[in-house]
C-alpha cells in the first residue's frame, strides 16, 4: 500500500477521503501536508487523532456562470477569455503561411528557457482511417493504405509564448499521422501522443520548432491512443484507449536497464506493454479497492482489439488519465467514472461515481451533473479539471465532497462539437482549452465547424511544474 494513504488509515481516515481530500491537499509534498495536517498525535503521534485542516482549494470559492461573454463562453465572474488560434487561419499574422489545424484535442504546456512556454495541441482530423472501413491493398491495414496514398490528415502544432503571455510563434511539430486524439507531456520535455483508431500508432515529439524528427513507437501496441501519463519512479507509462466500448487500459514496464535512474527510457525498443485485469469486477471497484493484475498483451503488429486477453477488464470509453503522487487517475466515459490505481498497493477504485456521488453543482442547482467525462488535468495541488465530451460543453471542477463545480462553458452544441486540451500556463494563471469542431462567434451556425484554442485567465493562480521543452535525442 501507498505509505502516506497508510499513515492516514491509521490516522483514522477512510480511503475514500482519504482520496477524494487529496484534490485538495495533494502537490509535490503531499505527504507531508496530509501527515502534517493529521498533527503529532493519534496512531502517528500517540494519541487521539486530530481532525486535519485542509487547505481549501480557490476553485471552491468561484460563482456560478455568468452569461456568455463576447467570445460565447460562459465564466464565473473575475475570470475572462481570448481566442489564440483558429482552423485554417494563422495564429500569428507575420507568419501567414502557417495556419491553424482542424480538430484541436490533447494539448499540454512545456516551459522554455527564456522563461516562456509552448502549448502544443493534436490535430484529431478524420480520414480515410476513421472507422476502419474497405482496405484496398491486400496486405496493408486501412491506417498503412491511408499512409501510402498520402491521406492521413493529423499530426501536432505548437503555440510559443513569451513570458509576457504573448504569442510569438506558431508552427507544426509532427505530420503524416492520423486522428491525433490525446497524449501527454513527458518529464524529459517531449509529447507522447497516439492516434484514436484501430490500428493506431503512438509517436514522440519534440514541442520545439526544428527540435527534431518525431518517432514512431512501436511498443506500445496498436490501438486507438488516448492520453498519457507517466510513473518515473515506478517505471512506467500508463495510455488509455477509446474505441467501440471494448476498451483497456493500458501501461508499458521498463526495466533498470531499459529505463536508467535520471534518464529517459528507451521507447522505441524497450517496455513490456500490459493490460490491467480487475478480477473482483468494476462494480466491487466502484465500492472501494479492489487488487489488480497486469497481463503482459499480445503485442505483435496486430490491432489490439484482434487481440484482447479475455482475462483483462473493459474500461468503456477509456479517456483521461493523470499521475500524480504514486497514483493514477483515469476516466470512463462510458460511465462517467473517474477512477483511481494505486501504483504501490495495486489496487483500483472509483474516485468519482454520477451513482453514488453528490449530483448537480454546489453552486448552481440548475446545473446538469458531469457527463461525458473526458481529457483530465490536475494541479500540483490536486485540482482536477475535467472536460465533457458530450455533456453540456464544459470544464468542470471535482471537488473533495465528489461535487462538482462548471468552470466554463464553451459555445456550440455537445452534437456537434466538444471541449478538448486543458492545459495550464507555467504561472498556474491561464487556462488553455479547445472547442473542438467549433468557430469563433459571430459566424453563421452551420458554420461553426473547425476548431478554436482559447485562453482563460483566472483570478488566482494554481500550482503546475510543467517540463522544460526539450529535443529529441
Amino acid at each position: 500500500m501507498n505509505p502516506v494513504l497508510q499513515s492516514a488509515l491509521d490516522a483514522g481516515w477512510s480511503r475514500r477521503q482519504f482520496l477524494r481530500h487529496l484534490l485538495a491537499t495533494a502537490g509535490g509534498a503531499a505527504g507531508a501536508s496530509l501527515l502534517a495536517a493529521c498533527g503529532g498525535s493519534g496512531p502517528l503521534g500517540g494519541g487521539t487523532p486530530i481532525p486535519p485542516v485542509l487547505r481549501r482549494s480557490p476553485f471552491a470559492d468561484i460563482g456560478p456562470l455568468l452569461a456568455a461573454d463576447a467570445n460565447g463562453i460562459q465564466l464565473p465572474a473575475g475570470f475572462s477569455s481570448r481566442v489564440i488560434a483558429v482552423v485554417n487561419q494563422p495564429p500569428i499574422a507575420s507568419n501567414p503561411t502557417f495556419l491553424w489545424h482542424s480538430d484541436p484535442d490533447g494539448a499540454g504546456t512545456f516551459r522554455t528557457d527564456d522563461g516562456g512556454w509552448i502549448i502544443v495541441s493534436n490535430c484529431e482530423a478524420r480520414d480515410t482511417t476513421t472507422g476502419g472501413g474497405t482496405v484496398p491493398i491486400p496486405g496493408l491495414t486501412t491506417r498503412e493504405v491511408a499512409e501510402t496514398l498520402g491521406l492521413l490528415a493529423g499530426g501536432v502544432s505548437a503555440l510559443r509564448f513569451d513570458a509576457s503571455g504573448t504569442l510569438v510563434d506558431a508552427y507544426a511539430i509532427e505530420r503524416n499521422t492520423t486522428t491525433n486524439c490525446s497524449g501527454g507531456c513527458t518529464p524529459w520535455g517531449t509529447w507522447i501522443n497516439g492516434e484514436e483508431i484501430l490500428d493506431g500508432y503512438m509517436f514522440e515529439c519534440s514541442p520545439l520548432r526544428d527540435g527534431g524528427e518525431a518517432v514512431r513507437l512501436d511498443r506500445f501496441g496498436r490501438k486507438a491512443h488516448e492520453m498519457v501519463a507517466i510513473d518515473v519512479a515506478g517505471r512506467a507509462i500508463y495510455h488509455t484507449e477509446d474505441l467501440g466500448g471494448n476498451e483497456r487500459f493500458y501501461r508499458n514496464i521498463y526495466t533498470v536497464a531499459e529505463w536508467p535512474t535520471g534518464g529517459r527510457p528507451d521507447l522505441v525498443n524497450g517496455g513490456v506493454l500490459q493490460a490491467m485485469a480487475v478480477d473482483a469486477g468494476l462494480d466491487a471497484a466502484r465500492q472501494g479497492p479492489v487488487p489488480v493484475r497486469w497481463l503482459d498483451c499480445i503485442n505483435d503488429g496486430r490491432p489490439q482489439a484482434d487481440v484482447y486477453l479475455p482475462e483483462t477488464t473493459i474500461f468503456e470509453g477509456n479517456e483521461g488519465v493523470w499521475f500524480l503522487n504514486g497514483f493514477i487517475y483515469f476516466s470512463t466515459k462510458g460511465d462517467n467514472n473517474i477512477w483511481v490505481y494505486d501504483t504501490i498497493g495495486q489496487t483500483v477504485e472509483s474516485l468519482y461515481d454520477p451513482a453514488r456521488n453528490v449530483p448537480g453543482s454546489p453552486v448552481d442547482a440548475a446545473e446538469p451533473p458531469m457527463s461525458g467525462v473526458d481529457n483530465i488535468c490536475m494541479t500540483l495541488d490536486g485540482e482536477m479539471l475535467v472536460v465533457e465530451d458530450g455533456g453540456d460543453m464544459r470544464c468542470m471542477v471535482l471537488l473533495p465532497d465528489g461535487s462538482t463545480i462548471p468552470l466554463l462553458r464553451l459555445p456550440g452544441s455537445a452534437d456537434v462539437t466538444e471541449v478538448t486540451g486543458p492545459t495550464f500556463s507555467p504561472d498556474g494563471r491561464r487556462l488553455y482549452v479547445s472547442g473542438q469542431r467549433s468557430l469563433p462567434m459571430g459566424l453563421p451556425a452551420a458554420f461553426r465547424l473547425g476548431g478554436v484554442v482559447y485562453e482563460i485567465t483566472l483570478p488566482f493562480a494554481v500550482r503546475v511544474n510543467p517540463p522544460l521543452a526539450g529535443r529529441m535525442p
